[in-house]
């Protein structure tokens, strides 16, 4: 449960061997690739190294694809499939000319004859609405002194025209609706015809040539021809379907078999992105997790024998300009709060992963403020529903699931249901009767978090080597016994508690002394570890403790908002409960105080609900990220099966 460790690998071989090494790349699913001017800091020896970026299989998968466009058929999933060696550029460019050649002739005929029908189905439509008035398409086309558009558009879009040209100088002709598009005759003057076209094409606006149109006009009956002709191009279209449907149905798993392939060596090329050539030979680097180097050396020394590995450790690279990326490696409880750290910021490389205690502690926090059986329960259902749906994203689905069944959890140890008290016994505390012990375990939760976080930056520090600040900082080792000092000594004083005057002077003087060390630092550093100091001044120092100071008092009393939330949840719930008993003896009560109580408890499942999520981020981000955590780190985008946002195919549709 930490940031993984990684590796930088750089890859140097033939250039045969190019292809099933990117291909294990690909399989594996971890492997990132990293360009190569980042990498070689030598201007002569990035001179000779040449680059290619182009991916040759998006020509050939928009080729095969061909097959299933024109057969009317939606494009298959591609599957992960083995390539063998023999299945090279070449190779694969000779399949996909042989498959699509005969299809290429089909697709061009199609989209003529596509193109052909609707300009006869819009020479129709113009026909037909034009009847009787004694213009043609020619004439109004020669007119000299207004400019006629003809054409079609979306109704949505129409109504968008409609506002938008209401105060420019054109008039606009509703002629019929067909198959959900209106078509429209625009007039303007000559003088506004730029303006007028650019305005048309904001609403997506299909034109079709006056003159065009003038020209299917022919014989003695030309709406007759022009309806002749739309029904021989549909039999053509038809046609070349069903040929290709008939082709596909023959083939259909050697097609799919190709596709995959195709899709499959267009990944491989993806990680190839970025890669040198030098003399015949590659040269490709990434990142890879620690964990697969074993086994990616081994899978390379069968597949590409002559290809050499080079591995470097990430405390070894002296390279400037790389930001070495981040993998979190959780198990399925914890991994659904990497989002909710991810959303302030993620974890840089090597630095702790708050994941686990966030997950522990936003759950506790959720639970305490939010503490009732019903509003828990409606939460848990509410928020499976819309994951159902696709309305919320699985991992927050998740959180909000946890955080509801601590809700229900609590809500037994207060004894509440729909802010309803007496139904079930509290089996801990009632919070509107234990203020005072809802307060102090709000207090103790905020002492143990800050605690915790300034534990996790003595570690930061530990790794880091730096014992000054690990020892003498005010978020370090004098830093926590300071802060310590000062609960103990808050606590006494709160709670009355009598301690003999040796004993509150040593605490005094314990908290002067931690005070001093904080101070001098940098001097203690130096003296006594040897090590160099901060090289802040005495100023800035000074005023980091009296910040450090602050922020210890002003983040436990923050705390207390556990406490505070929780009585604002009973005392909301009781408003409800005594708005519904008002009406109760009025006329239609009964239905009145049922509505009042369904209304009412929503709002305080989705308003409150809202507020305490916010609340208890804010507790995690301000309160206990403060100590130690920093971010900013750059997530591991390894180059795998699933192409994201890809033109075929994305992650979400596998």
């Amino acid at each position: 449960m930490a940031v993984m460790k990684m590796v930088a690998l750089t890859m140097i071989g033939p250039q045969s061997e190019m292809e099933p090494v990117a291909r294990q790349m690909v399989l594996t699913g971890g492997f990132q690739p990293l360009p190569l001017d980042i990498l070689v800091n030598d201007r002569s020896l990035r001179a000779k190294l040449t680059t290619e970026t182009a991916n040759p299989y998006d020509e050939l998968l928009t080729k095969i694809s061909t097959i299933w466009k024109v057969a009317g058929e939606a494009i298959p999933y591609p599957q992960p499939v083995t390539i063998t060696k023999d299945f090279t550029l070449t190779y694969a460019r000779m399949m996909v000319d042989q498959t699509s050649k005969r299809l290429q002739v089909w697709d061009e005929r199609r989209r003529v004859l596509t193109e052909e029908k609707e300009l006869l189905n819009a020479t129709k439509i113009f026909v037909e609405a034009l009847a009787g008035t004694g213009f043609g398409p020619k004439e109004l086309a020669d007119q000299r002194f207004v400019k006629i558009f003809f054409g079609c558009l979306s109704n949505e879009n129409y109504h968008r025209l409609i506002e938008s040209g209401s105060e420019s100088p054109i008039v606009i002709n509703e002629l019929t609706i067909s198959s959900g598009n209106t078509w429209l005759l625009v007039l303007t003057v000559p003088s506004y015809e730029k303006p007028a076209k650019k305005l048309l094409e904001t609403v997506y606006f299909k034109e079709f040539s006056l003159n065009e149109i003038a020209g299917q006009l022919s014989g003695e009956d030309p709406l007759a021809d022009v309806e002749k002709r739309i029904a021989n191009h549909q039999r053509a279209i038809s046609g070349l379907a069903k040929a290709a449907k008939e082709m596909l149905r023959e083939h259909r798993a050697d097609y799919e078999l190709l596709f995959s392939r195709l899709y499959t060596m267009q990944r491989v090329y993806d990680v190839c992105k970025g890669h040198g050539e030098v003399s015949g030979m590659f040269v490709l680097s990434g990142w890879i997790p620690a964990d697969t180097y074993a086994q990616i050396r081994m899978t390379l020394a069968e597949e590409a024998p002559m290809t050499t590995l080079m591995a470097e450790d990430t405390k070894d690279i002296s390279y400037t300009g790389i930001r070495i990326p981040t993998k979190l490696k959780n198990n399925a409880f914890f991994r659904s709060f990497q989002d909710i750290v991810a959303m302030y910021s993620l974890p840089s490389y090597g630095e702790i992963d708050p994941s686990p205690i966030v997950a522990i502690s936003f759950i506790l926090f959720f639970g305490f403020m939010f503490g009732d059986v019903g509003h828990g329960l409606l939460i848990f259902l509410g928020s499976t529903l819309l994951v159902r749906r696709g309305l919320m994203r699985t991992s927050l689905g998740q959180v909000m699931r946890l955080a509801a069944i601590s809700s229900m959890s609590f809500g037994v140890m207060y004894g509440s249901i729909f802010g309803i008290e007496g139904i079930i016994p509290d089996l801990w505390l009632n919070p509107m009767r234990d203020v005072n012990t809802l307060l102090a375990v709000s207090i103790g939760l905020g002492v143990f978090m800050i605690s915790l976080g300034l534990i996790l930056n003595m570690i930061k520090q530990y790794r880091a080597k730096d014992f000054g600040r690990l020892l003498f900082d005010g978020q370090g080792l004098a830093g926590l016994a300071l802060y310590w000092t000062l609960c103990a000594l808050g606590m006494v004083y709160i709670t009355g508690s009598e301690i003999s005057n040796r004993t509150a002077n040593f605490m005094w003087l314990a908290a002067g002394v931690l005070l001093l060390i904080m101070i001098l630092r940098d001097v203690l550093a130096r003296y006594l570890l040897r090590q160099k100091g901060s090289g802040e001044s005495a100023v800035l120092n000074l005023f980091e403790i009296m910040h450090n100071l602050m922020s210890f008092l002003s983040n436990t009393a923050s705390f207390v908002r556990l406490a505070a939330f929780a009585l604002n949840h009973v005392g909301l719930s009781l408003a409800v409960i005594m708005l519904a008993e008002m009406v109760h003896n009025m006329p239609g009560g009964i239905v009145m105080k049922g509505i009042i109580l369904l209304v009412g408890n929503l709002v305080i499942v989705c308003l409150e609900g809202l507020i305490v999520f916010i609340q208890t981020l804010r507790l995690e981000y301000y309160e206990f990220f403060g100590k130690f955590y920093k971010g900013g780190g750059s997530a591991f985008k390894p180059v795998g099966w699933k192409k994201e946002g890809g033109k075929f195919t994305s992650a979400e549709d596998m």
